[in-house]
């Protein structure tokens, strides 16, 4: 197998287009009508324009998937992403035997998490 990538079906692909490049900072690749790529660092994200908002579970039990972005400062990010409207899950940072981390959703609802590992 070769590197993965990450595929996400979002509601409003204008609207993600922004979230993902403006709030979080990915790098657009490519853009067309239907979907758009994007990159973090190595890794690449692909959208497509879906149709719904995603399905509400609980994150942390039900099974999903989630894009978990390492930041040095965890904070100092949780900060900033909420001045952009990032909308976050939790009130503070919990903890695992890993590190910190923190979840919030992008605009269709997904949920991803800020992760800041143990020095």
């Amino acid at each position: 197998m070769k590197s993965p990538l990450t595929l996400l079906v979002v509601k409003d692909l204008k609207e993600s287009l922004q979230f993902y490049t403006e709030v979080l900072g990915l790098k657009l690749i490519e853009n067309h009508s239907d979907c758009i790529k994007l990159k973090v660092e190595h890794h690449e994200v692909i959208m497509f324009q879906g149709t719904m908002n995603s399905i509400k579970y609980s994150h942390g039990y039900n099974a999903n998937s989630t894009l978990l972005f390492t930041v040095e400062h965890l904070d100092q990010k949780i900060s900033q992403l909420k001045s952009k409207g990032a909308i976050f899950i939790h009130e503070t940072p919990n903890e695992n035997r890993w590190g910190r981390y923190s979840a919030f959703k992008d605009p269709s609802g997904i949920v991803h998490e800020l992760f800041e590992f143990n020095t």
